[in-house]
Formats: C-alpha cells, sequence, structure tokens
C-alpha cells in the first residue's frame, strides 16, 4: 500500500524524507501509529529525534492531518487506519499571541 507523507515546518524531517514522499508499506492495516513507526525504522536516530518524544510518543509539537480532514486527534493514532494513497501530513504547531 502506498502512503504519500508529507513534512510541513519541519525541515530535519524534511531533509530526511523529503517534503512530500511515497512510502511503500507492506501491511494492509497500517495506523498513524504504525507509519510513525515505519519512518523511525527506516530513518534510523534521526527521524526517532525529529518525530518522538523520550516516551516514544510522536512530539507534542507535531500535528498530523490526513488528507483534508483536518487534524487528526493524538487518542486516534493507534485506531485511524490508513488507505491506499492517503496523504499524511507531518506539521509543525506552531503557537503564537
Amino acid at each position: 500500500m502506498k502512503i504519500i507523507v508529507e513534512s510541513m515546518g519541519l525541515p530535519t524531517l524534511s531533509k530526511l524524507i523529503g517534503k512530500k514522499n511515497e512510502f511503500d508499506v507492506n501491511d494492509a492495516t497500517v495506523t498513524v501509529e504504525d507509519l510513525v513507526s515505519f519512518i523511525v525504522k527506516r530513518h534510523g536516530q534521526n527521524a526517532r529525534k525529529v518525530l518522538l518524544d523520550s516516551k516514544g510518543n510522536l512530539d507534542m509539537a507535531i500535528q498530523v492531518m490526513i488528507n483534508d480532514e483536518g487534524f487528526l486527534a493524538r487518542e486516534d493514532y493507534a485506531r485511524r487506519k490508513l488507505g491506499e494513497e492517503d496523504r499524511v501530513r507531518f506539521m509543525l504547531l506552531v503557537g503564537g499571541g
């Protein structure tokens, strides 16, 4: 299954995987959490540093958007199954005021 992954506002991740890349994931049932693990396994320690916090969870500064559905709630990362050619965007959460 092919998943399209985009990195937005994360220059270190973009350098590792490209701003937009297609990943061929061999598993028929892949969740967002599985995709993060796949990227970390494929790109090693540098991807781990960019994507994960000290507990191994996706860093709180990163938001995930699938296709044009809006931001995915963190509690859904392990449940949200991805389909063929879904577009997953990893975006840096920016705040200000």
